[in-house]
């Protein structure tokens, strides 16, 4: 089940560990997030939104990309596509 992490704004602490979990894993280079979104390039997606996450995570209107971040981690995880 995807979890619903939104928050208006996330502390560097929360981002830190979310790219961390991205820099940590194997996944596979797609996916599907539902509602007729699908990432064909799940890598360049997750290397510009961390990129724009790690420097703008206090400002509340780059909550998104933190967001979308979780999103795809949630998942991934979901539909197995994560390699330990």
């Amino acid at each position: 089940m995807i979890m619903n992490n939104y928050k208006p704004t996330y502390t560097k602490e929360e981002v830190d560990e979310l790219v961390k979990w991205f820099n940590e894993h194997e996944y596979d280079d797609e996916v599907d997030l539902g509602h007729g979104q699908y990432i064909k390039s799940v890598k360049v997606s997750v290397a510009q939104l961390s990129h724009l996450a790690q420097l703008y995570y206090a400002n509340r209107n780059f909550s998104g990309p933190i967001n979308m971040l979780f999103k795809i981690r949630d998942c991934l995880m979901e539909q197995g596509k994560v390699h330990e």
